[in-house]
C-alpha cells in the first residue's frame, strides 16, 4: 500500500494530528487538548446570579459544600489549571478557588505565587513576563514534576467553568473592584465570585454590582455586624471563619440564623497532617466530618476530592435514618 492510500484511510483528525507533528508546530495548548480527555464530571451550574445566591444560602438539608483550594491540585495535576478542575469534578461537585495575576502586558493568568519557579518551568516574576512568554512554560504538579499543561488565562477559565462549576477569585495583586469588573466584562456572575478581605472593599463591590457574590472574612459576630452595617445583604456573602475553630463560639450559630454559609479552611491542619503522614485516610475523613458536625457548611480544602468523598459518604449514611424517622 502506498503512502497516499494509507493517508486516505486515516480519519481527518488523525491526518491533522500527523501533519501538525510532522511540521513540528504543535503547541502545548494543542498537545494538552488532544491528549487529555475530560472525564465525566459532577457539575454545579446556575442560570443567573440569583440562582447562585439562592444556592449558597445556608442549608442544613444537603451535604456540606466543597471549595477546591487552587482547584484541587494532585499528582499529575497542577494547581490553577482547567485540567485539574475537571479532575476534581470527576470525583465531587466543587467550587474552585483560584489565583488571578496580571502579566506584564495586562492579561490575567492563573498562578498562585508571584514568582514562577515553584509552579512552572520558568524563572522570575509573573509580572515581568508577557502572556506569550508564559505560554511557553509548563506547569508543575504538587510533587514538582513537569506536566503537559500550560498556563491558563482567567478568560479561558471563566469560559470553561460555565455550566460546570463556580470559580472563587482570590486577590493576588488584583484589587477587589478590578476583579468585580472582570466578572462583569466576561458575563460571569452566575459562575464566578470573589474573595474580599475588608468590609470597605465588599461594600465597594456591592455598590458597583449588587449581583456579585463574595466570600468574606467573618471570625466573629462583631465582624458579621460590620457587613450588615455597611448595607451588604446576607445573601451576597459566604463567611470564611478561619482555618481553626473561631474564638467567638457564637459565630457559627449566628451565621446559620442569618442564612449565611460558614466556610472552614482545612489546608493548614487536616490536609497538611495527612500529606505529611501524621494521620491516615480514615482520620482525615473523620476530621472533615467533625468540622461539618461543628457547623461548617463548606470546606475549603487542598484535598478537595477526599473532602467531597468523605462528606458525601457521611450524608448518604444518615439518609436511611432520616427516612425511617419520617
Amino acid at each position: 500500500m502506498n503512502m497516499n492510500k494509507l493517508v486516505n484511510l486515516l480519519s481527518p483528525v488523525s491526518r491533522r494530528l500527523i501533519a501538525i507533528l510532522v511540521v513540528g508546530l504543535i503547541s502545548q495548548e494543542i498537545f494538552a487538548q488532544l491528549t487529555v480527555a475530560e472525564p465525566p464530571m459532577h457539575t454545579v451550574a446556575f442560570e443567573n446570579a440569583e440562582g447562585l445566591k439562592a444556592y449558597l444560602r445556608y442549608n442544613p438539608d444537603r451535604p456540606a459544600l466543597v471549595s477546591a483550594h487552587r482547584g484541587g491540585a494532585a499528582p499529575g495535576y497542577p494547581e490553577n489549571n482547567i485540567h485539574t478542575f475537571a479532575h476534581t469534578l470527576s470525583y465531587t461537585p466543587a467550587f474552585m478557588e483560584i489565583d488571578p495575576r496580571y502579566t506584564k502586558d495586562g492579561h490575567v493568568v492563573l498562578l498562585h505565587d508571584d514568582t514562577l519557579s515553584r509552579m512552572t518551568t520558568g524563572r522570575g516574576k509573573v509580572i515581568d513576563h508577557t502572556l506569550a512568554e508564559l505560554r511557553q512554560l509548563y506547569l508543575k504538579d504538587v510533587n514538582g514534576r513537569t506536566t503537559p499543561f500550560g498556563v491558563n488565562t482567567l478568560e479561558e477559565a471563566l469560559q470553561w467553568a460555565k455550566g460546570k462549576t463556580v470559580l472563587i477569585l482570590d486577590q493576588k495583586g488584583i484589587p477587589a473592584l478590578e476583579r468585580a469588573k472582570l466578572l462583569v466584562e466576561h458575563d460571569a456572575k452566575a459562575h464566578a465570585m470573589l474573595i474580599v478581605y475588608s468590609v470597605a472593599d465588599a461594600a465597594a463591590v456591592y455598590r458597583y454590582d449588587s449581583d456579585i457574590v463574595m466570600e468574606v472574612m467573618v471570625p466573629s459576630m462583631e465582624a458579621l455586624a460590620k457587613f450588615r452595617e455597611a448595607g451588604i445583604p446576607m445573601e451576597n456573602i459566604l463567611a470564611f471563619v478561619g482555618h481553626k475553630a473561631p474564638n467567638d463560639p457564637a459565630v457559627i450559630a449566628g451565621l446559620h440564623a442569618a442564612g449565611v454559609t460558614p466556610v472552614r479552611g482545612t489546608s493548614f491542619e487536616l490536609d497538611r497532617a495527612y500529606s505529611q503522614g501524621r494521620i491516615d485516610r480514615g482520620e482525615l475523613h473523620e476530621g472533615y466530618r467533625a468540622l461539618v458536625a461543628d457547623g461548617a457548611a463548606m470546606l475549603e480544602s487542598d484535598l478537595a476530592t477526599e473532602a467531597g468523598i468523605a462528606l458525601q459518604a457521611a450524608w448518604d449514611a444518615v439518609q436511611p435514618r432520616k427516612a425511617s424517622k419520617e
